[in-house]
């Protein structure tokens, strides 16, 4: 039988992605999201049904009674926003869809989009899944919060869970975080950005993000947290001059060392790999591809 997946945050670009790799699968999906999108629109990202209201116990338990997995994208989706903005869109949708689970006679199982943002920082090293965990922001430790919130209650009442502890996406179509922000500010001649341009971050391809969920999703692995990266990290400054030279510009970049953030998180992916998975996309592949997709659409 097809399963039914539940996916929460369901307009966002990760919820989205998944939506539709995962419809192509034969799998019947369903979402929850506040972005109201238009029913033709929901229906072209491969959802059943979507229904526009906010994640919470109530309102999952009338809509979704019947569903064998729950993939939990919802979330602030910016590492800055505010204590409060993180502790509601991460923790609070958490537990509610905890709570939802409590109360299902079928337990589905939940996947937990978490973040590497969760780990400390360590120099120069990959991370593994027993490394450290030390939140250095509000949105990692709310994201590590909501982790410890579904192992201690997973045991209690029941239900399987999958931790997945992501890297920086990327792909066409993500309006935000750095590619979309370097694009837009390069190709209006603006060369101001924060930090010091050496910090160096793993950045994996939305397509082998979506590969990977589904290989989860129909592995019987029994691994619970598990790395989603590809491996393999790149400078700010790199990627900044690789979009400066795709956008045949002059321009001289000036680092504002202002940010408090990591000066490198790459995650170790080992553990990925045992679900028969390899991430596949090149990063100057994917960030020449998101180039052309930047420039037909907004330049």
């Amino acid at each position: 039988m097809k399963k039914n997946i539940l996916i929460t945050g369901a307009e966002g670009f990760i919820a989205r992605n998944l939506s539709k790799y995962l419809n192509k699968r034969k799998f019947n999906l369903y979402g929850i999201g506040n972005k109201k999108f238009q029913h033709n629109v929901s229906k072209k990202f491969g959802y059943k049904s979507l229904i526009n209201n906010k994640i919470h116990t109530n309102i999952l338990l009338k809509y979704f009674k019947e569903i064998d997995i729950v993939i939990h994208c919802a979330g602030s989706g910016f590492v800055n926003n505010t204590k409060i903005v993180n502790y509601h869109k991460n923790y609070l949708t958490t537990k509610y869809l905890i709570d939802y689970v409590k109360k299902l006679k079928k337990k589905p199982v939940i996947i937990f989009l978490s973040s590497y943002s969760v780990y400390a920082y360590l120099r120069n090293k990959k991370i593994k899944e027993k490394t450290k965990l030390k939140p250095s922001s509000y949105y990692g430790l709310t994201k590590l919060k909501s982790e410890k919130l579904i192992i201690s209650n997973a045991k209690k009442f029941q239900f399987d869970y999958k931790i997945l502890r992501i890297a920086s996406i990327y792909g066409n179509g993500l309006t935000k975080q750095l590619f979309f922000d370097a694009c837009k500010k390069i190709s209006m001649n603006d060369g101001f950005f924060l930090g010091t341009g050496n910090e160096i971050r793993d950045w994996l391809h939305i397509e082998d993000f979506c590969k990977l969920v589904y290989k989860i999703i129909k592995s019987k692995n029994n691994i619970k947290i598990i790395n989603c990266g590809s491996g393999l990290g790149f400078s700010v400054k790199e990627i900044l001059n690789y979009i400066i030279k795709n956008f045949n510009k002059n321009l001289k970049i000036n680092f504002q060392n202002k940010s408090n953030s990591p000066k490198f998180l790459v995650l170790n992916n080992n553990l990925a790999k045992k679900f028969n998975w390899h991430p596949k996309t090149k990063i100057y592949t994917g960030l020449k591809n998101y180039i052309i997709w930047y420039k037909k659409n907004y330049d």
